[in-house]
């Protein structure tokens, strides 16, 4: 994990406000299932999401080049931390980032599986 290279979402848009902080626009997808739902539940058609200071630092370096554990060692040294609550603090927040697809991780050797298990049909 300490060696993979988070990368943002490039179906997400995003740009820095007033403040320099990250603000990431989520738009809604457009299947049947949304639309119906959408006729009974107002589902907004975009979502924006800001992110505080230490949050944009951390959008700024899941740039596919940076590895977690270097990661780990910036925000150490920057905010004074020792390095398990920074690894603790910065995985995380990684995986929030993950579960809202916001992010995806890049692992050094790894093959990109097909879909569906990898396991060939006949």
């Amino acid at each position: 994990m300490l060696s993979s290279r988070p990368t943002r979402n490039e179906a997400l848009a995003w740009e820095l406000n007033d403040n320099g902080e990250a603000r990431i626009t989520i738009v809604r997808q457009d299947s049947w299932r949304v639309r119906l739902l959408s006729k009974l539940f107002y589902i907004p058609k975009k979502r924006t999401i800001t992110l505080d200071q230490v949050g944009t630092e951390v959008w700024h370096m899941c740039n596919g080049r940076t590895t977690v554990s270097q990661m780990i060692a910036a925000l150490s040294e920057r905010y004074r931390l020792n390095r398990k609550e920074a690894e603790v603090s910065l995985l995380s927040y990684l995986k929030t980032l993950a579960q809202k697809r916001f992010i995806g991780f890049m692992v050094p050797g790894a093959r990109a599986r097909p879909a569906g298990g990898g396991k060939r049909r006949r």
